[in-house]
């Protein structure tokens, strides 16, 4: 990408910008993927499903393919915006393939996640609304002299909002056929085949299944997407994007030259199509002067194995990135990655297969928490249709197609062992397991956590050391179902959770606090800002080492002077504990710190 905006300016961060087009002219920094439009476009089977985690690139790769190869059609062979948009990137250095089919085809490009309601008749308005937008896009084609009039009669009903957004069996009926009326209504005027670009297909199938309606929207998507793909000579090729293969909906039934490639596809064509290569990290954050924190972005946001391809997640690089280069008065190196995914994920597929994990499924979990890889059984086949909370082998497959867990290895017996990819999914799974706990303690656990935050307000170690240990007396028994042997990441977790669910007693909590020579594991300050306090913790092997674990917590924190990230003119004093846990029982050392 060129080093410069066209204004002279540095690009910016392209966050949040999922328009191709959008992200060249406004000087936004572009990863090149550019070079994988011929991998797409020249693929095996004219109909390709690529299946990718949310948020890893999905729709500003389907706003690339058509921009490149969407004609002009008031000028068509005009493609001056093509080379406009493409001038200084990979593809253009394949000449003959862009003389050949750059700005050469009709497109159909749609998303399908916005359609989506929060029952059956609203999903279908939605999805009503979506059809809509795109058929007023190609208003033109009513003046057209190419089409015969039963297809102008046909492709006037997606322009009837009343009829097409009405919910009812008629509007449902011209859903199903809306992609293939379009499809054949282009073919028509332009006198060449079109592409179909299908973003997220499988969102209304996903919010189906959650809001309880799933075999009702099925027989919606799947007859509209089938009609389209399966039996449409209309369209040049059908390309679509999403998280988990649907077969089983009907939706691609009988469909012989059809192609799949996701995350554990042994294809490696399209391993770093979506997704952040390292060099392509390294070269960005040099970009903005920011190269020695590729390390702390490669732990908390790498660990993705696709293919034979190391990738990071791009959302978090570059939401990351966005905010190394926001004003600090300390600087970008002490701003601690954020776990931007836990924002935009679904964290429900955690915590509603939580009350139904089996006690093997409890280790496997408590396996995956202390960084090691557990076997899963692949079922490539599994979709929205199948959720069973009852069935951990759909919880694990599903964790690996959403992007919790990634492929590690597969081993002579073709077994595929999988693991947690990075520090921000571990961050995910911590937060998301505390919040079912907190969930299910209510008031109950609240009422813990203010004695708990007192007592740490306080300096009061004794008091702390009761309150904790009837915490630990309640809910460590209740999250049986989820550990198989506590260790400090677990408590660390446990601990955050508490303080957050202190309400208006705490402020400015932190976890993993870079602070002093390290990073201290948990921080905050009082409600008025005068008291702060800095925690560290750890994990006895036994119950006789738990004093001495406390004692070494606390040294810590002085040797490594943890308290230098709370130090401020509103702070009068600052207290440090040392906390050591060994199963359901701890111990506290505490000592007051010098501003």
């Amino acid at each position: 990408m060129a080093a410069l905006s066209a204004a002279g300016e540095r690009l910016r961060p392209a966050t949040g910008k999922e328009n191709f087009r959008n992200l060249i002219q406004s000087g936004c920094y572009y990863v090149d993927k550019t070079q994988y439009l011929r991998t797409i476009f020249e693929y095996d089977n004219d109909r390709l499903l690529m299946l990718r985690p949310r948020r890893f690139g999905k729709t500003l790769m389907m706003s690339t393919i058509r921009y490149f190869f969407e004609m002009n059609y008031e000028n068509p062979g005009d493609t001056s915006l093509q080379n406009e948009l493409f001038k200084a990137l990979d593809i253009t250095r394949d000449q003959e393939f862009c003389r050949k089919h750059m700005g050469q085809y009709p497109v159909v490009s749609l998303t399908l996640k916005d359609a989506a309601g929060f029952d059956f008749r609203n999903a279908c308005v939605r999805l009503g609304e979506t059809i809509l937008d795109l058929a007023c896009s190609f208003t033109w084609l009513m003046d057209s002299k190419a089409l015969y009039a039963t297809e102008k009669e046909a492709f006037s009903k997606l322009l009837d909002h009343d009829l097409l957004c009405s919910g009812t069996a008629e509007s449902i009926d011209i859903l199903q056929s809306s992609l293939f009326i379009l499809c054949r209504a282009l073919f028509r005027h332009c006198g060449k085949r079109p592409l179909l670009l299908i973003d997220e297909y499988d969102v209304p199938l996903q919010k189906a299944a959650m809001g309880g309606y799933y075999e009702q929207m099925s027989k919606v998507i799947g007859p509209m997407l089938s009609i389209a793909l399966k039996s449409n000579d209309y369209i040049h090729r059908g390309i679509l994007t999403g998280c988990l293969r649907a077969t089983k909906e009907g939706i691609f039934t009988g469909l012989n030259n059809y192609s799949v490639n996701s995350v554990l596809s042994d294809d490696d064509s399209l391993s770093a199509a979506f997704g952040f290569t390292p060099d392509e990290v390294r070269a960005m954050l040099s970009y903005y002067g920011l190269r020695n924190l590729y390390d702390r972005a490669r732990d908390f946001y790498d660990g993705y194995r696709i293919g034979s391809k190391e990738i990071f997640c791009p959302w978090d690089v570059t939401c990351y990135v966005s905010d190394l280069l926001k004003p600090r008065a300390r600087g970008p190196e002490s701003f601690a990655p954020p776990a931007y995914w836990n924002n935009t994920s679904n964290s429900k597929i955690i915590t509603q297969y939580m009350p139904h994990l089996s006690e093997q499924g409890a280790a496997m979990l408590q396996d995956l928490l202390d960084g090691k890889s557990i076997d899963v059984k692949v079922h490539e086949d599994m979709s929205y249709g199948d959720f069973d909370l009852s069935d951990a082998g759909q919880f694990w497959n599903l964790l690996v197609y959403t992007g919790y867990l990634t492929l590690e290895k597969i081993d002579t017996d073709d077994v595929c062992w999988f693991r947690i990819p990075n520090a921000e999914i571990r961050k995910c799974f911590d937060s998301n397991i505390m919040a079912y706990y907190h969930k299910r303690g209510g008031a109950y656990f609240e009422n813990y956590s203010k004695a708990i935050a007192e007592a740490l307000l306080e300096g009061n170690a004794e008091r702390l050391a009761l309150e904790l240990t009837n915490a630990l007396l309640t809910f460590v028994s209740a999250r049986d179902v989820a550990c198989k042997e506590p260790k400090e990441n677990y408590y660390h977790g446990l601990l955050n959770g508490i303080i957050l669910s202190a309400g208006d007693l705490i402020k400015d909590h932190s976890s993993n606090t870079d602070s002093g020579d390290g990073y201290a594991d948990i921080t905050f300050r009082s409600a008025k800002l005068d008291v702060a306090v800095v925690i560290e913790l750890k994990y006895a092997a036994s119950r006789e080492e738990l004093s001495d674990m406390a004692h070494e917590a606390i040294r810590q924190i002085i040797d490594k002077d943890y308290a230098e990230a709370v130090r401020d003119r509103f702070v009068r004093k600052i207290f440090g504990y040392g906390i050591a846990f060994f199963h359901r029982q701890c111990a506290v050392e505490s000592q007051e710190l010098t501003l």
